[in-house]
């Protein structure tokens, strides 16, 4: 290859990784490519090229890309981390834990991949192999730090995560941070050294958020935070009062509102209403789900009896939750769910999505496919007090004082006479930046992650004795 070729190679490979660094995902992606064309062998370009395309969700492409690198000369275990990330991304647990357990035989000892893999075993099923790697990542390194963007870092947080328990997403919320952040797993009968983990709290972070999911996880959580005596996000003893039926309940007579009263059955007590001869006390259609479980996934709707049984045959859960149907259409036939996050104070937008399907999640629909979908939504994100009026922003503010926590979203419509439906409250909810699809997203969730940094930030200064200034906590 001539010494012309060579340099016009680097050049731009270095272009490609600049842009990359810099979040031009697609620039990157184009001189990853043309480095590509002139030098096909070049391994950091295919493997920089795999790693744009899975921070542009095109999961199955960056797959491709980093399977035929591994049979190629250079560093495997950075492809099966890459490998298991997309696989992750795509929702494939057991293939994404498959990668990871092979990052974790080259280097057994390493906590933040004993965690990584503890996780997903956990999600498939593996409890007792997970507890082992979870209390083996422990005793290796009681917390996985991600330093802050400087140094010193300006305080410190500590992240409370229940294995199993149904976490608040933090990863997008945490990163390029002017904190420390730092994560330990709680495991109820292990003993901490407390005074030893005060140092990295400034400010506690409960994630343990779904109650169905961590029930046994909040007391001994509560019982842990008390210790470390910081200024705490979402304590437990709040968050236990945040199932959906009671969710539910507490919000049904917020003004301007119309909450569906869900109501929890056990799996048994349930099959035993459906049994009866006479017909069941159940109006529909109405919808289900397992207790514990979010997204679509084993989310129906149900016309009868019949039809509710057969779902119940077809899942293993020891309860459900029951929802009335509301049918929140508006009037040009298309059902629009809005998702807000609730930051201390601040009420934030975070998208809407929008569908001709009563099951409504954003990565579902077409909107990719339909540019009046995405100049809706972004004129709501812009301004999302000009579709939710002076009542229903009241009602909203009211939903958040009644929910008593820091940090929650809440997914709810708007029903043809102006009504808030609400659908669900808790801190569960996802917050991400992957948004290339839709770029005009990224102001409404960096003002999101903002409002979160400077919540923590009052916080800690909290401790110091200044004020907070931030929502009850």
């Amino acid at each position: 290859m001539r010494r012309s070729s060579i340099m016009s190679i680097d050049r731009l490979f270095s272009l490609a990784s600049a842009h990359h660094q810099a979040g031009r995902l697609d620039l990157a992606e184009s001189h990853y490519r043309e480095t590509i064309g002139i030098a096909p062998d070049h391994w950091d370009a295919r493997f920089g090229l795999a790693q744009v395309l899975i921070r542009q969700d095109r999961f199955d492409e960056a797959i491709g890309w980093l399977t035929g690198l591994l049979n190629r000369p250079g560093h495997q275990v950075a492809v099966y981390r890459q490998l298991g990330l997309a696989e992750a991304c795509a929702g494939r647990r057991q293939r994404a834990l498959n990668y990871f357990e092979r990052v974790l035989e080259h280097d057994p000892d390493d906590p933040a991949i004993l965690h990584i893999v503890a996780n997903f075993q956990q999600a498939v099923g593996l409890d007792a192999e997970a507890d082992t790697n979870y209390r083996r990542a422990l005793k290796l390194k009681p917390l996985i730090t991600v330093p802050a963007i400087v140094a010193p870092p300006d305080f410190r947080v500590l992240f409370v995560f229940g294995p199993s328990a149904g976490n608040t997403p933090i990863e997008y919320l945490i990163g390029q941070a002017r904190f420390e952040s730092n994560v330990i797993t709680l495991l109820p009968d292990m003993d901490y050294d407390v005074d030893r983990l005060r140092v990295y709290a400034d400010v506690v972070i409960n994630l343990i958020s779904d109650v169905d999911r961590g029930q046994a996880f909040l007391g001994p959580a509560q019982a842990f935070i008390d210790r470390v005596g910081s200024p705490v996000v979402n304590p437990p003893q709040a968050i236990a009062g945040t199932n959906r039926e009671s969710v539910a309940q507490r919000l049904a007579e917020v003004p301007d509102c119309c909450v569906p009263q869900t109501r929890l059955y056990p799996a048994a007590g349930l099959r035993e209403l459906l049994s009866r001869a006479s017909q069941p006390t159940l109006s529909f259609p109405l919808l289900v789900r397992p207790a514990g479980t979010h997204g679509g996934d084993d989310f129906e709707r149900m016309e009868d009896p019949a039809q509710l049984l057969v779902f119940l045959n077809r899942h293993d859960a020891s309860s459900y939750y029951l929802t009335p149907f509301v049918d929140y259409r508006s009037d040009d036939g298309y059902f629009r769910k809005y998702r807000f996050v609730c930051v201390g104070d601040e009420i934030l937008p975070y998208h809407l999505a929008i569908d001709d399907k009563w099951k409504v999640h954003h990565v579902t629909t077409n909107m990719a496919s339909h540019p009046w979908m995405q100049a809706e939504e972004q004129a709501f994100l812009e301004d999302p007090w000009r579709v939710f009026g002076v009542a229903q922003r009241a009602g909203l503010q009211s939903i958040r004082d009644a929910m008593g926590l820091d940090y929650f979203g809440i997914d709810c419509a708007l029903d043809r006479e102006g009504a808030v439906v609400v659908f669900e409250a808790n801190a569960s909810m996802l917050v991400h930046g992957n948004n290339s699809q839709f770029p005009y997203k990224k102001g409404a969730v960096e003002r999101i992650k903002q409002a979160f940094h400077t919540m923590l930030e009052r916080r800690a200064r909290n401790l110091a004795g200044q004020p907070d200034g931030s929502h009850a906590s």
